[in-house]
Parts: C-alpha cells; structure tokens; sequence
C-alpha cells in the first residue's frame, strides 16, 4: 500500500504492527491504538522504507518548543493515502 506514498502526504493509519506496541506498559498500548483510523503527515521515509507519523500537536513556551504526543514509523501496509 505504502509504494506511492511520499513525504508531505497525508495518510490514514490502518493498524499498528506487534513489535511496535507489544513491549509498551499497557496505557501506552491504548494511547497508541486510538491513533488507528486518524490521519497525519509523513514526515520521514528511512532506509528501511518505514514511514514515520506524528501524533500530537507543538504548543510553543517563550524560545522553545515543546511536543507531546507519539511519533513513530509504520511499514506501508499499515497506511493509505487519505482521501479527505
């Protein structure tokens, strides 16, 4: 699924794959399997061909920056483009 899908696009995660979540404390798990069926940016492709996502939001705190949410990579199967 993920063979035409490029940096900048929006996609939709489908699923999350075992390896990413199975070591993760239990509310973790359930914070990240929220994220299935929502939308968000490529932001990386690596060498390995995972597409990196992000979800969450930047709240900006005087000259600094600050993330809260997940960040994480996904084999292709696991998204597609998003079509709204």
């Amino acid at each position: 699924m993920g063979s035409d899908i490029q940096v900048g696009n929006r996609v939709r995660l489908l699923g999350l794959p075992d390896w990413l979540t199975h070591d993760l404390p239990g509310n973790e798990q359930a914070e990240m399997r929220a994220f299935v069926g929502r939308s968000a940016t490529v932001s990386e492709i690596d060498s390995h061909g995972y597409f990196w996502l992000g979800f969450g939001s930047t709240t900006d705190v005087g000259d600094f920056a600050r993330y809260s949410g997940h960040c994480f990579c996904v084999p292709g199967e696991f998204i597609e483009h998003d079509s709204e």
